[in-house]
């Protein structure tokens, strides 16, 4: 009589794995390594939200910048004689 054995399917991702095999100075490594992911990624959010808030300033800096330019001209061009 055979036993049938279990199958097992491997994890589709890293965090998905069992680390319960692993003798506990490894799961301890593997849980930092998690955590750094972890702050590494909301760091990363938070870059982004940044970058985002630079780009619609300097936008703005350059339509006021463009808007002073033309009054500019404006008036150098009313002070002209001609």
């Amino acid at each position: 009589m055979t036993i049938p054995s279990e199958h097992v399917t491997p994890p589709t991702q890293p965090e998905d794995a069992d680390t319960s095999l692993l003798p506990p100075d490894a799961r301890a490594t593997v849980a930092e390594i998690k955590a750094e992911n972890a702050a590494l990624e909301m760091d990363d959010h938070i870059a982004e939200a940044q970058a985002e808030a630079m780009e619609e300033h300097a936008k703005q800096l350059v339509e006021v910048t463009e808007e002073v330019l033309e009054e500019l001209q404006e008036r150098k061009g009313a002070a002209s004689p001609g």
